[in-house]
């Protein structure tokens, strides 16, 4: 129901840590070859595959494999491929990642292919670049959805930067600053890459004395260590996760079971239980690991801020006066939010038949979009028109479908993003906000609730396309009961 918004989160940072740091390969040895020609690119490209397992707290979740070839004055084409095979709540599912980046001879994105396949859906998003325009089509099933965005002329990607470092060299104690373009969550950045010099880690058993260097991307750090031939031994980041350097043997093989459970993994178990959330008027939590800044955009009558060291959240299932100048925006369609869909617009037709009451269009949405959907944890990063048509999905396969629905009633709505209270603990959750009346009113269509209860703590407003923001967040939660007012 909720667990998808873990898998995006989890495989977002998985493509931030390991593309874009598994090409160190090209540091040779000694600060004397620390520096390469720009204009003829690598020397003594490695031919040969990088292997790594990935963990999650020490068991094994998955694995992933790159390669570069050598196009000459064409560049570069880098694959990298990632298989996980993990847990939601008992269920067990596979997820592959497959992304290629074709660079030029100094590193530079020019286009890219990224495809996430699991149980249920598949997802293909094709990127051209053309000077500072990205043209990106998001492909699912028949359906294909062009856009257009603006980037910076010097663009890069993860699979790239490590090249790049390469090609100019880095001293210990040095940081570089790039801008990067993450293919799955259609984000740019600036990409720090530092030095921080020696360190000891011991590797299948064997203590090594490798270079440790520290990326950070949005806020999120990673750390890797490599030799100095330039050979990648380990990699980690936040929440427990790491990767080791190993053969492709061992990175095959798996246990007949998936070992990670992400759902108890990422779950928050609050100080108190909250009894009968359906009837809370306010709910008083003070948070940890939720920084006062983060939330201050996100505040209003329904979350009050009323402590910020540490955090006190004040919150209640109120409705929230409407800024009538930023509806035309939540009227959109966009890649996921297919409103404009001829599916779409039928079916949304249907549904109301003719009711024009922006309440009662709601109500019966959010009833509609409850019963359709099979309650099934799916690994996808879903447009409307799939999930219409596959009929099943988790909060956010309600949310996405949903608001598309809902847009195509003419009815302004967005996104919240963040926690909810569900069986004794908070899980990070989806829902959909309607404009009703010159008020915002949240609704949840996953766990057919309207309006959506007091236990619903936003955490980030948008069409999804921010998520990597959640990223820090994971694992760092705890949250206080402090009042419940019934």
């Amino acid at each position: 129901m909720k667990r998808r918004l873990y898998l995006i989160l989890l495989t977002s940072l998985w493509l931030i840590l390991s593309a874009r740091l598994i090409y160190i390969t090209y540091f040779h040895g000694g600060s004397s070859a620390k520096y390469l020609s720009l204009e003829t690119g690598l020397r003594d490209l490695p031919s040969e595959s990088e292997w790594m397992n990935i963990f999650h707290d020490g068991r094994k979740m998955g694995h992933t494999v790159y390669t570069i070839e050598n196009k000459g004055i064409n560049g570069y084409t880098i694959r990298s491929s990632t298989h996980l095979n993990v847990v939601f709540g008992g269920l067990e599912s596979e997820i592959n990642l497959e992304n290629t980046a074709v660079i030029d001879t100094i590193f530079r994105l020019n286009a890219f292919s990224f495809r996430m396949v699991s149980d249920q859906y598949s997802t293909h998003v094709l990127g051209e670049k053309q000077g500072t325009i990205m043209t990106l089509d998001f492909i699912q099933g028949k359906d294909t959805t062009r856009s257009e965005i603006e980037v910076p002329e010097e663009l890069y990607t993860y699979t790239a930067i490590q090249p790049m470092v390469a090609s100019k060299g880095i001293l210990e104690g040095e940081t570089i600053r790039v801008p990067a373009f993450d293919p799955m969550s259609n984000e740019m950045s600036d990409v720090l890459i530092t030095h921080e010099g020696k360190d000891v880690q011991v590797i299948a058993g064997e203590k090594m004395i490798l270079n440790k260097l520290r990326l950070e991307f949005k806020g999120i750090p990673s750390i890797m260590w490599l030799d100095d031939n330039g050979l990648t031994y380990k990699e980690e980041t936040i929440m427990g996760m790491t990767m080791e350097r190993t053969t492709p043997e061992l990175a095959l093989a798996k246990s007949k079971s998936a070992e990670v459970d992400l759902l108890n993994g990422f779950a928050v178990i609050p100080s108190h239980s909250i009894s009968r959330t359906h009837r809370l008027k306010e709910l008083v939590l003070e948070i940890e690991g939720i920084s006062t800044e983060l939330m201050q955009s996100l505040t209003s009558q329904r979350q009050e801020i009323i402590g910020s060291d540490p955090l006190v959240l004040k919150l209640s299932p109120r409705s929230t006066p409407i800024n009538p100048n930023t509806l035309e925006k939540y009227l959109r369609a966009t890649p996921m939010i297919q409103s404009d869909h001829q599916m779409i617009q039928d079916r949304s037709k249907k549904i109301l038949d003719e009711v024009s009451d922006p309440k009662i269009a709601s109500k019966n949405l959010t009833q509609w979009v409850y019963n359709y959907l099979e309650k099934r944890p799916v690994a996808s990063i879903s447009g409307a028109v799939d999930i219409l048509n596959k009929g099943v999905g988790d909060c956010t396969e309600h949310t996405t479908l949903y608001t598309a629905l809902s847009r195509a009633a003419e009815i302004p709505t967005k996104i919240h993003i963040g926690l909810v209270y569900v069986q004794g603990r908070f899980l990070f959750h989806a829902w959909p906000v309607v404009a009703i009346e010159g008020e915002w009113l949240d609704v949840d269509p996953s766990l057919n609730q309207f309006p959506a209860d007091a236990t619903h703590i936003v955490l980030l407003e948008g069409d999804f396309e921010n998520l990597t923001d959640l990223i820090p967040i994971l694992g760092n939660v705890k949250i206080t009961v402090l009042e419940q007012t019934y």
